[in-house]
């Protein structure tokens, strides 16, 4: 088991479950240092079952500043959010950013209107697209890692040249901004394999962009995405995704000072 894990979830978010000091109390017992609480991001329009409503973000906000606070003697919890980058929402996105402890960049679709979802691309030109977003995000410092990053290639049906192309461009990315990317323990490989054109495998992590970012030495963070509390009591999906990465030589940061990188972001947030 990990020692840190900055993607957690809540109910809030409409499909996670338990409380939120059940996350942090399972957190203690399965002997982290460190809880990083990453709800997905709420905006204007409510989508229910896939993030929370605004009306609930006051909530969340004193509900983890309360729990840091009363274990702060058992365990480091910081609270941080799971943002896409939408430009027509860049004045909530800088909300998040300057008042937030850290922020993690999931982007789950291609725009705010959900025309697009990244779990349902199927073209070339839509890759390209999801790594711009990634790369504007990170010009401008909105997030502290990226996460899931292979996430645009759930549905996308093969390993083919434009994947290899957008690994490439992502590790370059992660390296001139000095922006981790994840190696994602949740949905990709929680939900078995998957039927592709040139196989069966998971979903995510992917072993083609792994070996991008193992030639670039990009640095990764390990994600368990829990949605659940008793994740935190199992190893199971944390050894699934390290098996698909073994035969790589990653640079895995284990302690990884993301509060630190997350102050030196705000600064330069624009």
């Amino acid at each position: 088991m990990i020692q840190s894990n900055w993607h957690t979830h809540t109910y809030r978010c409409g499909h996670a479950k338990g409380t939120d000091e059940e996350y942090v109390l399972a957190a203690i017992q399965a002997g982290l240092t460190t809880l990083g609480f990453s709800d997905h991001a709420a905006y204007p329009e409510q989508v229910v079952g896939e993030r929370m409503n605004i009306n609930q973000l006051d909530d969340y906000i004193q509900s983890i500043r309360h729990l840091q606070e009363k274990y702060k003697d058992q365990i480091q919890i910081h609270l941080g959010i799971e943002l896409e980058c939408y430009k027509d929402q860049w004045d909530l996105l800088s909300y998040y950013r300057k008042n937030l402890d850290y922020c993690i960049l999931g982007q789950h679709c291609l725009d705010y209107q959900r025309n697009e979802s990244s779990y349902h691309l199927s073209r070339p030109d839509q890759l390209e697209r999801y790594v711009d977003l990634i790369e504007y995000a990170c010009q401008h410092h909105l997030a502290d890692y990226i996460a899931h990053p292979d996430v645009c290639l759930w549905s996308y049906p093969r390993i083919d040249e434009t994947v290899k192309h957008i690994a490439k461009r992502l590790a370059d990315i992660s390296i001139k901004y000095d922006t981790p990317l994840e190696l994602n323990c949740g949905s990709g490989v929680k939900y078995g394999f998957h039927t592709y054109e040139d196989g069966d495998r998971y979903a995510y992590p992917t072993t083609a962009f792994f070996e991008e970012f193992a030639k670039k030495q990009c640095p990764i963070i390990i994600g368990l995405d829990v949605h659940d509390p008793k994740t935190f009591l199992t190893d199971v999906y944390l050894d699934r995704a390290l098996d698909i990465v073994k035969e790589l030589n990653l640079n895995i940061i284990e302690n990884y000072p993301l509060q630190e990188k997350a102050k030196q972001n705000k600064a330069l947030f624009y």
